[in-house]
């Protein structure tokens, strides 16, 4: 299989912030094409969004399976732009990472609407 330069996507991943307790989190900005729903009904659909990822002690060599909790948290900043913050309970594993840049975006559209930008960079940079 041959590439070419063009098939390339560079987008604008936000740095991973280290918090206390090894907690870390990526924060990213979100813009869509219709107006957000009020804070409460956001939160209750952020809740939904958390995902747990297991490591199991016999898959991957480890004394005790392992769980990572990726929490979600959406704040409205304007009415069609939200700050999405993905909170992990341990460093950050590459499941959460791929959870944060390739998942997370569609699911997050299927419940609030097209998204116009991510991060400033147009919805087809992130979202095929």
């Amino acid at each position: 299989m041959k590439y070419h330069v063009s098939q390339i996507k560079v987008i604008n991943i936000p740095d991973l912030e280290q918090l206390e307790h090894g907690k870390c989190c990526r924060t990213y900005v979100y813009c869509f094409t219709n107006l957000l729903p009020e804070q409460n009904f956001i939160d209750q659909i952020a809740n939904s969004l958390e995902k747990r990822f297991t490591f199991f002690k016999e898959v991957y060599e480890i004394p005790e399976d392992v769980e990572i909790c990726a929490s979600i948290f959406i704040e409205r900043l304007q009415d069609n732009e939200a700050r999405v913050r993905v909170l992990t309970n341990q460093p950050e594993e590459d499941c959460v990472y791929i959870f944060g840049i390739y998942t997370l975006p569609r699911k997050i559209e299927e419940r609030f609407g097209i998204v116009q930008s991510i991060q400033g960079e147009q919805r087809e940079t992130w979202i095929d």
